[in-house]
């Protein structure tokens, strides 16, 4: 849930102020011309409400609420997205009306808050990027120029007409939006291209020992007395062990599995069983020892208290999954130096929230989930 929540690093809008307009509205049909002279004035509404203000040195930045539209509205309709995908779960909890956005997240926060936070988290990081840019002169190149264009287009397509009119959500404001948010991207590709990571350092973290695959077959015969017919054909616990001992000497001088499984395929199931050191938690630890002590080509018999196992190590040469574990902590790795350009960025502002930040509500902006 968490992940869903602060992965993102876009978000989106919200105009409190407008949300009257919709509701009472008799028995006129509203038409899209009409929708979008809203989002007109509630536009210029949120353009009058000054939401943060984000100093560095002598200079004050006011962003308004028209500059957070993305970061809200996109922020709400991941959390109607989430409720509509949980909705049994929800109505379980906390009964059939249960205020999604009014729901507990952990002790001290609801869900509307934690949405909330994770639009202001992505916005403060576009917004502090772009001050950064704009202060080097910094324009989009004419990639992201059409880029922008095209995610413009499809942002507006996703959203009806009424809650476009409910956030102020025109075509300008939008593209403002992307405006900043490419132009954030543009500069942190810039200020994170020099970063350095050793990656020989980091490849030396993961141990290649986890990743080797051992690939296993096995003959299997129960030692279970419960079905009467198997009984009878399987015989005592001490024929089974017999026949088992027969069955391995066979291997051993060089009869595959698979036919001698289907010799006596009344008792004995054939199987091959891959597995990596890092990854045997649904494995038998003791077969697990047997196969990584064994050379390839090796056969041997587990005798267990509910069955008996003969098996043979076919490969243990193969590495599973090692080259993209590399590739992931390397990247998990520059991430975590490109982050510190951020966090450097940071520390040159200070941010205050204020009374119109406050007074946003999430599940308002533009339709509360449908139930």
């Amino acid at each position: 849930m968490k992940k869903r929540i602060t992965a993102v690093i876009c978000a989106l809008c919200m105009c409190v102020a407008c949300m009257g307009m919709f509701s009472g509205c008799g028995k006129t049909q509203i038409t899209d011309a009409e929708y979008e002279e809203l989002a007109k004035k509630a536009a210029k509404t949120n353009a009058g409400k000054v939401v943060l203000k984000i100093t560095k040195g002598d200079k004050t930045h006011d962003v308004t609420l028209d500059m957070l539209t993305y970061f809200l509205a996109y922020n709400e309709s991941e959390g109607n997205a989430f409720y509509k995908e949980n909705i049994d779960m929800f109505r379980t909890m906390y009964g059939e009306n249960a205020n999604f956005w009014k729901i507990p997240y952990n002790e001290t926060m609801t869900m509307g808050d934690t949405y909330k936070d994770a639009a202001y988290s992505t916005a403060l990081y576009t917004l502090l990027m772009y001050f950064e840019a704009e202060e080097v002169g910094m324009t989009l190149t004419e990639s992201r120029k059409n880029a922008l264009e095209l995610s413009v287009t499809r942002f507006l397509s996703g959203y009806t007409a009424e809650e476009r009119a409910r956030c102020g959500m025109t075509e300008e404001v939008i593209r403002a939006n992307y405006e900043r948010l490419f132009l954030a991207d543009q500069y942190k590709e810039v200020a994170t291209s020099t970063v350095q990571v050793d990656t020989e350092a980091v490849a030396a973290t993961i141990d290649k020992e986890d990743y080797r695959l051992f690939e296993t077959t096995y003959l299997y015969l129960s030692k279970s007395t419960d079905d009467a017919a198997f009984n009878t054909v399987a015989g005592s616990t001490e024929q089974r062990v017999a026949l088992m001992e027969e069955c391995l000497a066979d291997a051993k001088n060089g009869t595959a599995l698979a036919d001698i499984q289907k010799k006596h395929a009344q008792v004995l199931t054939y199987a091959t069983r891959d597995f990596l050191k890092s990854n045997t938690s649904s494995i038998e630890p003791d077969y697990v020892t047997n196969a990584e002590e064994m050379k390839e080509g090796e056969i041997r018999m587990l005798n267990y208290d509910y069955g008996i196992y003969i098996v043979k190590l076919d490969s243990n040469t193969k590495y599973y999954g090692y080259d993209d574990a590399v590739t992931a902590a390397i990247e998990k790795e520059k991430n975590t130096e490109a982050s510190k350009v951020f966090t450097k960025v940071e520390e040159k502002y200070t941010v205050v929230k204020t009374d119109e930040w406050d007074a946003i509500e999430m599940g308002t902006i533009l339709k509360a989930p449908q139930k």
